[in-house]
């Protein structure tokens, strides 16, 4: 299946590029935050620069209850009405080098009511020689997307293998990180290598009610889940002798559902996720090959997972800008392996392993408006209740802008998924965000 959606996803970006948009982009990138604050009109010593947006879809699916979408990250859960988040925080500047940014969200959906969170407070100091280091929440370096915060999205919800192999809102750590600019590299290159924790996984009770509403869904669907207790009683030596791959192809034996994350599979799925201490890297560098692609990524991450084993993930990225037929588009691509050493109920050990791939492209066709389309596929793996998942996601957007500070983005999409070749569903979703702030 994955054949029908790379094409589309990769169209715009590998269409022969008029005047790709190189230049001074070859040398950009996010920037610390301390540059931004030596980028600001306002040179006093301390600066505060406040943020808040808030997020909201409407809309649905043809999923029971969406729970075979693949919930995370915020992606709206609710036929209806979906306050994806509210975000309130900002960045206090001391100087040119020192830095603190904190920002938290608060949401609110019909299963669990209103719950909140912090999504990154973090102390960062910039150091002679192109060094800077930062302490405390933060998102991971691991890709792009893994980065982004709600507003900042360019499709109502994150890619499926970061929700899968990095967390349910990404790969967050508790630690440290230092950075280096290498001075010497032609073009802007950026190491970065840190150590700490994953923030806690868990939502108070929300996946327990969530389960509640899954079997529901069975239920009506003609299942259960009274197969979902013979995996206590499993007495496999060990499962390193599965072949996981070839259960992709094979029935339903274990009651698996729909890859609906941590249910039907032997080894439980959130504590395949990295947790009490792991290693992370990241090495970015700009490119101008003259067709589009402007920056090159790898990041890894390893260390001990719920299980009190170890996971490992490497990950690979491609970003650029473009133009087609005079319109500015920009495109990215990332790829995911996850290696996970596990341990099911019963106390035997095993492994699994699982692999995810999106490529996505944005173009703006008229002054504030855009259509971004975007392909996945993820492996999937019966070991862990994760079927073999592809997407493909379409929409259109309008940016308004509200005052100088303020703007408002609608965004109408809608989103084919295909679930283990047995079944299709269809979203659509009408998206506002509202994001005051610099």
């Amino acid at each position: 299946m994955l054949y029908r959606i790379l094409p589309l996803a990769l169209a715009l970006p590998l269409h022969a590029a008029e005047s790709p948009a190189c230049g001074d982009h070859c040398n950009h990138s996010h920037g610390s935050d301390s540059e931004i604050l030596r980028d600001a009109e306002d040179e006093a010593w301390l600066q505060f620069h406040p943020h808040l947006s808030a997020a909201i879809a409407i809309g649905g699916s043809t999923s029971w209850k969406n729970l075979d979408l693949v919930p995370g990250g915020h992606a709206p859960l609710d036929d209806g009405f979906n306050l994806q988040g509210i975000e309130v925080g900002g960045m206090l500047g001391l100087g040119e080098h020192v830095s603190i940014f904190a920002e938290g969200n608060f949401f609110w959906d019909r299963y669990d009511g209103w719950d909140a969170e912090l999504e990154e407070g973090y102390l960062s100091v910039d150091l002679p020689a192109g060094f800077s280091v930062r302490g405390g929440q933060f998102f991971a370096p691991f890709g792009i997307a893994n980065e982004l915060h709600l507003h900042s999205r360019t499709f109502v919800e994150p890619p499926i293998s970061v929700i899968r192999l990095l967390g349910e809102d990404g790969l967050i750590v508790q630690g440290g990180e230092l950075a280096w600019q290498i001075p010497s590299a032609p073009r802007r290159t950026t190491f970065r290598l840190g150590y700490g924790k994953g923030r806690d996984h868990s939502h108070g009770g929300a996946r327990d009610r969530r389960n509640e509403f899954y079997y529901e869904a069975l239920e009506e669907l003609g299942g259960g889940h009274d197969d979902h207790d013979d995996h206590d009683d499993h007495d496999d030596d060990d499962h390193d002798d599965h072949d996981d791959h070839d259960d992709h192809d094979h029935d339903d034996e274990h009651g698996h559902a729909h890859g609906r994350a941590g249910n039907g599979g032997v080894y439980d799925a959130d504590d395949a996720y990295l947790d009490d201490g792991f290693f992370f890297a990241r090495l970015e560098t700009a490119v101008c090959d003259g067709l589009g692609l402007n920056q090159v990524g790898l990041s890894f991450a390893g260390g001990r997972n719920g299980f009190d084993r170890n996971t490992w993930i490497v990950g690979a990225d491609l970003s650029g800008t473009y133009t087609l037929g005079g319109l500015p588009a920009w495109w990215r691509a990332e790829a995911f392996y996850r290696y996970v050493e596990a341990i099911d109920q019963a106390g035997n050990r095993g492994h699994f392993d699982e692999t995810g791939i999106y490529a996505m492209s944005e173009l703006e066709f008229a002054e504030g408006w855009t259509t971004a389309i975007r392909g996945e596929w993820a492996s999937g793996n019966r070991m862990v209740g994760h079927e073999r998942r592809w997407r493909a996601s379409a929409n259109v957007g309008r940016l308004t802008q509200l005052g100088d500070y303020a703007n408002l983005r609608t965004r109408l999409q809608y989103s084919l998924d295909d679930l283990g070749g047995y079944t299709t569903e269809h979203s659509i979703w009408l998206q506002f965000v509202l994001d005051f702030g610099h």
